[in-house]
């Protein structure tokens, strides 16, 4: 009799342990499994944020990076000041770029290099008559298209410094008069440097300062200049994209 009851107590015994030891063990799983999709949870949430704290992207123009791997388009509208030398060398200055016209832009970029067009349309009101084949007008109308080669250099993350060569092809006129043959077209050489502040990875400020020259190789009528040179520093709101 105390034999079975020794057998009983063991057999209860050991199925509390077994009991016992299988609780623990679900406790410990659920514990784990607890632990591992936090962990999970908390990497997800590190990467969110190191993406969102990166998120604006550059143009990349490093050296490293060849020019299939970035080829890029521009465009955008500037406003500007204008200093021209006309005539016999008068000088006309106006420093409000809304007021004397808009100038737009469109531009290639690949390799740290870019071909841009730009064209600049001018109207100034000069505080004295301006005379040109026996008619006179006190409003000058300019428009110039422009063709540049630009090299560009990067400063800091998103600064870039810029600089080039072009030429420029200039229609101008004494505003107001109806006569035709006022209407002149004349060619210079142009140079042109500047710095580009990346706002977004698609939004570009561009300060530029361009210098046109006539020179007298090149131009069809030397003996009757018009436009001698012309000095415009614009800047310039473009949308950049890579293609």
């Amino acid at each position: 009799m105390i034999k079975t009851n020794l057998i009983y107590i063991l057999k209860k015994l050991v199925k509390f342990k077994f009991k016992k030891l299988i609780c623990l063990n679900f406790i410990f799983c659920g514990f784990s499994i607890n632990n591992i999709f936090a962990v999970s949870t908390n990497n997800e949430i590190d990467q969110q944020s190191f993406k969102s704290r990166f998120s604006l992207e550059e143009p990349n123009f490093s050296n490293s990076r060849t020019g299939s791997q970035w080829i890029g388009l521009y465009f955008g509208v500037g406003f500007r000041k204008v200093r021209l030398n006309v005539l016999e060398n008068i000088i006309l200055d106006d420093s409000d770029g809304e007021a004397n016209g808009i100038g737009v832009n469109l531009g290639y970029l690949w390799d740290e290099q870019g071909l841009e067009f730009e064209r600049q349309t001018i109207i100034l009101n000069h505080k004295k008559p301006l005379s040109y084949e026996n008619e006179e007008s006190r409003l000058l109308e300019l428009i110039q298209n422009n063709f540049w080669y630009i090299r560009y250099k990067k400063i800091s993350r998103f600064f870039y410094f810029q600089y080039g060569t072009g030429v420029q092809f200039t229609k101008i006129r004494l505003a107001g008069v109806q006569s035709k043959k006022l209407y002149k077209d004349e060619t210079a050489v142009g140079i042109e440097t500047g710095i580009s502040y990346y706002i977004t990875s698609n939004i570009l400020l561009l300060y530029r300062f361009s210098l046109g020259q006539q020179i007298p190789l090149i131009s069809k009528e030397p003996q009757k200049k018009f436009l001698n040179q012309s000095q415009i520093q614009t800047l310039y709101l473009n949308y950049y994209f890579d293609l």
